[in-house]
């Protein structure tokens, strides 16, 4: 989650630059600081609430390169898959249970204090461009050991991965056998993976997946592509997880995440490729 991209555009656009020239910039990596009083942070019945910091809100900000309203919280920063997904994992993994090592890629802002200060040193952040990450690297190829983490958390990075296939494997090698990696990108449910060699300049990939520098829109054959790699997904919609109500409340969208096993943890258990739901 970068904040100011949209501003770039233009620039982003007319010289065709590349995500590393964009994403080398540290500013982008800076959490924003809100106007005070904006968002009005004050419990009311009815009033919006972020699960990541706890706070109720009148409104939330508007966020994205289409400027989605009510997307951002105007305290910690979250967006709508950061409150699904931090719901998520409080509710339905043990990470706020237990310390875990855990591999976080690109950590958002808003996650990662919560994160380290839980899990310590046991916490490690990864990314090829935020001189601020614990280690520099690309996700295609990670300087771990085989089975080094419990929990590997991606969100919104495997679809800036040209290979994301390499990327996949090495998620799976570095994971420990009873490890589990929570994954995150845009995901069409209704059809299969978009992406196309052709689609080779930040001007096209725009048009095309919606951002400069998204190499495609996955599909209802993630599950298959996931398991040629090594891991078992699962996956897991929002309204699984929470009641309209709660969605409503938290200002989660309909949104979707994969978890994901070693494949031959996976098949100890009895599983096979393809996608299943609500199997969580």
């Amino acid at each position: 989650m970068l904040h100011g991209l949209s501003r770039l555009l233009p620039e982003i656009e007319e010289q065709g630059l590349d995500e590393a020239a964009v994403y080398r910039r540290e500013a982008l990596y800076e959490r924003p600081r809100f106007e005070q009083g904006r968002g009005r942070l004050t419990p009311a019945r009815g009033a919006l609430l972020c699960p990541v910091c706890g706070r109720s809100a009148t409104r939330f900000l508007p966020f994205g390169l289409g400027g989605r309203p009510n997307a951002r919280c105007p305290d910690c920063g979250s967006l709508e898959r950061h409150r699904f997904l931090w719901t998520f994992l409080a509710e339905r993994t043990p990470l706020l249970r237990r310390r875990l090592s855990i591999l976080h890629t690109a950590p958002e802002p808003c996650l990662e204090p919560a994160l380290r200060a839980r899990h310590g040193r046991r916490y490690v952040t990864l990314d090829r461009f935020n001189p601020k990450a614990d280690v520099r690297a690309d996700l295609t190829d990670l300087p771990f050991p085989d089975g080094r983490f419990d929990l590997v958390l991606s969100s919104h990075v495997l679809e800036h991965v040209p290979d994301d296939r390499a990327a996949l494997s090495e998620i799976a090698r570095v994971l420990k056998p009873s490890g589990i990696a929570v994954l995150l990108f845009p995901f069409d449910p209704k059809g299969i993976t978009r992406e196309d060699p052709a689609v080779d300049t930040p001007a096209k990939r725009l048009a095309a997946y919606g951002h400069p520098y998204h190499y495609r829109i996955y599909g209802t054959d993630t599950p298959q592509r996931m398991f040629e790699a090594g891991l078992e997904a699962t996956l897991v919609a929002s309204a699984d997880v929470l009641s309209a109500h709660r969605r409503r409340r938290r200002r989660i969208n309909r949104n979707h995440l994969f978890l994901a096993r070693p494949r031959s943890t996976a098949a100890e258990h009895g599983d096979g490729p393809g996608e299943r739901s609500r199997g969580h």
